[in-house]
């Protein structure tokens, strides 16, 4: 391939806030619906690999936004593989206005899940897999590694049916939704997300009973399961 595929949605008025504004989950979910297009489009999207009892589980994400689309506005989010080790993808977005404008871009990691074992195969398995890179720049800074939390603020989160996506363990974008919810509404309506990182560590399945653990004086979070295990963590950067 030698052009980013792309991809046109409009922001529903359920993905918007009452500032009539995208929120970052709503933003977030579709780059995440971007890849899984984009990947059934390329022959190894999520109903391929299930055909070998495989799946797609993202491991981190690094989102940056300059400005959240509005309510009712047409973005075009551009995409493309840039890396594929055996245990790991690098897949990139870029999200443009209707002026042509970039106002966001992601860079996220992939591996690729046997849903018997819950364990990474190699992703050199795929046929595809020497076909799917393209030569662009990253549009971002790649995913940070977080450092653990000592300590912080708690707040608790029973998994249930609606966190959950068609790996049966909780849906990326829930993350970051329990982790905006804790933040003042004041901080919300005056700032944007300039930068979200965040790892994914352990999947989160239904019925657990989460720490959601919030740094004293950073904008950073450590969500556990009842083990004390760190399953993810995500930091925020607001401007």
């Amino acid at each position: 391939m030698d052009n980013k595929r792309e991809y046109i949605y409009r922001i529903e008025p359920g993905d918007a806030d009452f500032m009539k504004r995208a929120t970052l989950m709503s933003l977030a979910d579709y780059i995440l619906h971007t890849a899984g297009e984009d990947a059934d489009r390329g022959g190894f999207g999520v109903r391929d690999l299930n055909l070998h009892n495989a799946s797609w589980v993202l491991t981190r994400m690094a989102l940056e936004v300059e400005r959240m689309p509005a309510e009712y506005e047409r973005i075009r989010v551009t995409t493309w593989v840039s890396a594929v080790t055996r245990a790991m993808t690098t897949r990139n977005f870029e999200v443009f206005d209707e002026k042509g404008v970039r106002i966001a871009c992601a860079v996220t990691n992939w591996a690729m899940l046997d849903l018997s074992a819950r364990r990474m195969l190699d992703l050199h398995l795929l046929p595809a897999y020497d076909s799917m890179t393209q030569d662009f720049p990253l549009p971002a800074a790649l995913p940070c590694r977080l450092a653990p939390l000592s300590g912080g603020r708690e707040y608790e989160h029973a998994v249930v049916y609606s966190d959950l996506d068609f790996n049966c363990h909780a849906n990326s974008v829930k993350y970051i939704q329990w982790a905006v919810d804790t933040l003042p509404l004041e901080l919300l309506q005056q700032k944007r997300f300039a930068r979200t990182d965040i790892n994914f560590i352990r999947e989160a399945r239904y019925g657990e009973r989460l720490r959601i653990v919030a740094a004293e004086e950073a904008l950073a979070f450590e969500i556990r399961n009842p083990e004390r295990e760190a399953v993810c963590r995500i930091a925020f950067r607001m401007e």
